[in-house]
């Protein structure tokens, strides 16, 4: 009997391989099989069609018996290849943790260390939140598919319903899957899921040993692990009785993968839901508009928490007129703000400054000779980080020392221009040169000890002030936090992203729920030259439904997402007129579609990056049409030269 084998390999179709007597297989099982010249881990994929008698099939080597995909699992994999327009060999490659099959011996330890969970401490909960329980209870079922939005505004309980919600899901023999959009967010959570459930859930993300992935890859296969808190990667576990798949933070951007399989976590883990009839609760203080839009068409079902949890206050958003109240000479912060914010610390309460923009000065000059620093791989400035005094790109990590002969005769005199978070944290030391001051960005909170100091600092207040860039905004739990300042409320509308408006609102409100959590009269201070912005005015009336409004009437006017779709097309290479030759080329090759529209070739914004040039094509088109299937028989006719790449990014969310 011969069978096909599909390959975690550049390829969108399986390969024939003879069965031999002594092992039985079916479709779903992984097998070891003979390739070229190696040995590789793949799927039973289905019965092979009619061979030549002079072809020479080689033997299936081995079967894994401790795992297996399921027949709608499969179907998944085909739709997710098809969707986002990959060889099914690439995307199968999601599903397969190679050293998961090492032969290796599930300890008993490593599964006492997955016990049961129940929910061991009492949550009381508000009228609105049993309100929000009951609706859910009623959308969501075993074994059937739904989605649904949980969009409750920041500090209104909604991880303690969803508490409630898995642990209903456990009782019943259930796996359940909490996607988070950050490594770092796992470090408080995984203490929340403790305190309620008794017991740590189990984690994956990149920070994960190698070897406790092992355990935790063939604890989900085998059902010995039920509760699994991870980044978008853990979509793809083998779950053996998955029933409910919780995205929290839905909204945020990391949910996308932008690089090698490019692809939506969020949109995926609501395709692979549809399929295995289970149920995904999105949650979210600030919902994408394709989530909230999805709301109004009645896609998914909607519930809205519309009051914090407790007795705890919103804060209230006050405008700073930088034209009215400037900031010193050299500095950023209005001095109009500063009696107040030590009020504030003066009652024992925590501050954050916020700036989303990591290092210290976003580009360095000579002031002798004019030499600027930029990277040699990309079209950028290099980004000076005065804390570990290093030159460093933010698209390639390429790193250079600040040391340089001046050509003017000596060393370099540089100067230091544009403003980074570690600007703010030095002006903030001198503010208040008695308090303790922590950074908080992706450059120092790791997942490591020292990480946990720094959270309890905040948490038990020994920590006075917080500066921090967007990882600050994205859930986390600070009882203290009293007020915030922003910095520059402007800076998020500059660019051409479509989204520009979205994600500046998304931004700011997530990080207004910050402050007040615990406390009272907590306050947001936005330091704008713009107080009279739409969208900023929105945040400080703190009317959501408003501001989505706005934001969709616009986009149906311009005809824009989630009233069209985009693919984007980018091309790369070392040589721009190679780059820009070959766009022109594919954009006179795609097939005609009906209703679709083709933009561009035009150079990316940042045209230059990690030494490639990068030219883009934007396909639109109308929800009701589905071009890859056109498009995926294209892209495997096309010859591009050995020295350019193409890559296809089904809905892009990211124009640079």
């Amino acid at each position: 009997m011969t069978l096909d084998v599909l390959l975690p390999l550049k390829f969108d179709h399986p390969f024939t391989y003879n069965v031999p007597k002594d092992i039985s297989v079916k479709v779903g099982d992984f097998v070891l099989v003979p390739f070229q010249n190696k040995d590789i881990v793949g799927i039973v994929w289905g019965k092979s069609g009619p061979i030549k008698a002079s072809i020479k099939i080689k033997d299936i080597k081995k079967k894994f018996d401790f795992v297996f995909l399921s027949k709608d699992t499969l179907i998944f994999l085909e739709k997710f290849s098809r969707y986002n327009l990959v060889d099914l060999g690439i995307a199968l490659k999601l599903f397969i943790f190679q050293k998961a099959f090492k032969e290796i011996s599930i300890k008993k330890k490593s599964e006492e260390y997955f016990e049961e969970y129940s929910l061991k401490k009492n949550i009381s909960f508000d009228a609105s939140q049993k309100k929000a329980i009951k609706i859910l209870d009623d959308q969501i079922f075993f074994d059937k598919f739904s989605t649904v939005l949980l969009h409750g505004i920041t500090g209104s309980g909604k991880t303690l319903i969803y508490f409630k919600k898995i642990q209903d899901f456990l009782e019943k023999g259930y796996q359940v899957l909490v996607l988070l959009p950050e490594i770092a967010l796992t470090t408080q959570i995984k203490e929340r899921f403790k305190e309620y459930f008794g017991n740590y859930p189990a984690l994956w993300h990149s920070d994960i040993s190698e070897k406790n992935k092992r355990l935790i890859w063939s604890g989900i296969a085998s059902h010995n692990i039920n509760l699994v808190l991870g980044a978008r990667s853990s979509l793809f576990l083998p779950f053996k009785k998955l029933g409910l798949i919780i995205i929290d933070e839905e909204h945020d951007q990391s949910y996308k993968q932008e690089d090698q399989i490019i692809y939506n976590a969020r949109d995926m883990a609501v395709l692979m839901a549809s399929i295995k009839k289970i149920s995904v609760i999105l949650v979210s203080a600030t919902p994408s508009l394709e989530t909230y839009y999805n709301t109004i068409n009645k896609k998914f079902s909607y519930i809205s928490l519309d009051k914090r949890y407790g007795d705890a206050q919103l804060p209230e958003v006050k405008f700073v007129d930088l034209k009215k109240n400037p900031p010193l000479k050299s500095k950023f912060i209005s001095p109009s703000i500063i009696p107040e914010l030590k009020n504030i610390l003066d009652k024992g309460n925590q501050i954050l400054f916020f700036l989303n923009r990591r290092g210290y000065s976003t580009f360095v000059i000579c002031s002798k000779c004019g030499y600027r620093f930029n990277c040699p791989h990309c079209s950028v400035s290099l980004i000076y980080h005065k804390e570990t005094n290093k030159l460093i790109c933010h698209y390639c990590d390429h790193e250079a020392s600040l040391e340089r002969k001046c050509k003017e005769g000596g060393d370099c005199k540089f100067s230091f221009y544009g403003l980074g978070v570690e600007k703010i944290f030095e002006e903030v030391k001198e503010i208040f040169p008695n308090k303790r001051i922590e950074l908080f960005s992706s450059d120092f909170i790791h997942n490591d000890d020292n990480t946990k100091k720094i959270f309890e600092g905040i948490e038990d207040g020994k920590i006075n002030i917080i500066v921090g860039t967007q990882l600050i905004s994205k859930g986390f739990h600070f009882p203290k936090l009293n007020c915030i300042v922003i910095v520059n409320s402007d800076v998020n509308f500059l660019g051409n992203d479509i989204r520009s408006s979205e994600k500046t609102y998304q931004l700011m409100n997530q990080l207004s729920g910050r402050a007040g959590r615990e406390v009272k009269n907590s306050t947001v201070y936005l330091q704008t030259f713009e107080p009279e912005n739409q969208t900023l005015k929105s945040i400080c009336d703190q009317n959501i439904l408003t501001f989505y409004e706005n934001e969709i009437s616009f986009r149906e006017k311009s005809n824009l997402p989630p009233f069209t779709k985009l693919i984007a097309f980018i091309i790369s290479g070392k040589n721009r007129f190679d780059v820009d030759e070959c766009a022109r080329i594919l954009k006179n090759k795609i097939p005609t579609m009906k209703d679709t529209l083709l933009l561009g070739p035009v150079s990316a914004s940042i045209s230059l990056i990690k030494g490639k040039y990068r030219s883009r094509l934007l396909l639109k088109y109308p929800q009701e049409v589905f071009p890859q299937k056109f498009l995926k028989d294209w892209l495997k006719t096309i010859k591009i030269k050995k020295n350019i790449s193409l890559t296809v990014d089904v809905d892009p969310i990211n124009f640079k």
